[in-house]
């Protein structure tokens, strides 16, 4: 279940605080001036969800989009034997939803990994502030060209090679996504949903990995201490 962030200062309850996100040279707007931020906080509202909470779901038409301001997030397809697949994870500075752009309906179903911020951005805003920025424009295709990125990532490294070998790549792209190195831990059906591989088989993988040295699980339960140059090689060994 969603909730609105807790701020120190009342009036920014719930608001987006744009022109001082901590963030923000990652975000959507880090090229937007002080002044159109301003304006923009108007209808920019900064929402918290808790593990599990979805976002959005697929078929949904929504005129909005979603900056992921802390956390991931991952994007759920149903596939037409009912299957859930997990397709893609989003990081901090990502945008979950930018289909609706094209006025399209949600393709995906997001769902909070860990508890998750996103700021909630009415397609509204961009419509308006594009006019007269151009560099938003530019970042929209940032955004989507890094979409891209990570399908062909979830083709090429999430689909090949062994078991241990996935689940090595997909550890060395966690490693890279939490600030503090370290990152949620994913449930071990989603690790086989992302990587077309059992879920059994995934628990076994992760398992041989952490004997290893690939990695270790703090005691909030993340993911941390990522021995990169192991797991490198284990991804690279086919």
């Amino acid at each position: 279940m969603k909730r609105k962030a807790v701020c120190t200062d009342p009036k920014w309850a719930g608001r987006a605080d744009c022109v001082h996100c901590a963030i923000r040279q990652r975000v959507l707007f880090a090229d937007l001036p002080a002044s159109e931020l301003n304006d923009a906080l108007i209808v920019i509202d900064d929402l918290v969800y808790g593990p599990g909470g979805a976002i959005y779901r697929s078929g949904e038409s929504e005129a909005v989009l979603y900056t992921v301001r802390r956390g991931l997030i991952k994007l759920v397809r149903s596939l037409p034997d009912g299957e859930q697949r997990v397709v893609r994870l989003l990081k901090t500075g990502d945008i979950a939803g930018i289909e609706a752009i094209l006025g399209a309906a949600y393709k995906h179903t997001a769902i909070a990994i860990g508890e998750v911020e996103v700021c909630r951005i009415p397609i509204s805003v961009i419509e308006r502030l594009e006019l007269h920025h151009p560099a938003l424009v530019h970042q929209l295709m940032v955004r989507w060209q890094s979409a891209l990125d990570e399908a062909d990532r979830a083709l090429v490294e999430f689909s090949t090679g062994s078991a241990e070998e996935r689940v090595a790549r997909l550890l060395l792209h966690l490693s890279a996504l939490g600030r503090d190195g370290s990152c949620p831990d994913l449930a071990r059906q989603d690790i086989g949903s992302l990587l077309g591989i059992a879920t059994e088989t995934a628990s076994r993988a992760m398992a041989e990995l952490r004997r290893r040295g690939g990695f270790q699980e703090s005691a909030g339960g993340n993911l941390c201490n990522f021995d990169r140059i192991l797991l490198a090689r284990i991804a690279e060994s086919s």
